[in-house]
């Protein structure tokens, strides 16, 4: 007989209805609170606080029905190892749910579900922040001063010149050398005669003998 085994099917289909209340329920030990409906919000606590009375004794067979439901590894450790010690001295109540009012558009009523008892999360204030972003700016301009000059100046290019390349001498011709080699034995000649004679020799000289 089904007696108090009433639920709300939230309108949805149960391979649906069960995969967003494991979605609810991992988003609410990671942030430890969660906005949504109210009608969903109260079958999500139902389960979240079955969750949290299993994770008081660590065991093998907890642990293996908290991954059949959460079916994440990473959150059942969380579970087990920072949201359980948290509610020790606790039996009952461990999450709530406060009502936020009407939804804007189909008019739905929201309410919050969060855990009564909440790891203390540290937060650095903004000016802290603005004054440690700051002091970072200065080290960093502190040690570009400190730099030596010639590391911080470019490096000159050199540039290179261009080469004028030595164009070679073509050598000569066997011809070109005979007649060189009788010009100069002509002139020697005509260097050792004397008078009117050496005129002439170099008068009547051909051109080709040049």
């Amino acid at each position: 007989m089904r007696h108090r085994k009433r639920r709300s099917k939230l309108s949805m289909m149960t391979a649906h209805r069960d995969a967003t209340l494991k979605s609810m329920i991992q988003s609410l030990l990671k942030y430890q609170r969660i906005e949504t409906t109210l009608a969903r919000a109260k079958e999500a606590r139902r389960l979240a606080e079955s969750l949290i009375t299993l994770s008081k004794e660590d065991s093998v067979f907890s642990r293996r029905r908290a991954y059949s439901i959460l079916t994440d590894r990473d959150m059942v450790s969380k579970l087990f190892k920072e949201i359980a010690p948290l509610f020790k001295g606790r039996n009952s109540g461990y999450t709530r749910i406060i009502p936020l009012g009407f939804r804007r558009g189909d008019g739905a009523s929201l309410a919050i579900l969060e855990l009564t008892e909440k790891k203390i999360v540290e937060k650095l204030p903004k000016k802290k922040k603005e004054k440690k972003k700051a002091e970072e700016v200065k080290a960093e301009a502190g040690a570009k001063q400190e730099a030596p000059k010639e590391a911080r100046a470019p490096k000159e290019v050199k540039k290179e010149e261009p080469r004028i390349k030595a164009v070679p001498k073509t050598k000569q011709t066997l011809e070109e050398e005979k007649r060189t080699e009788k010009a100069k034995t002509e002139d020697k000649k005509i260097a050792d005669k004397k008078g009117f004679m050496k005129n002439l020799r170099g008068f009547f000289r051909r051109k080709t003998d040049m």
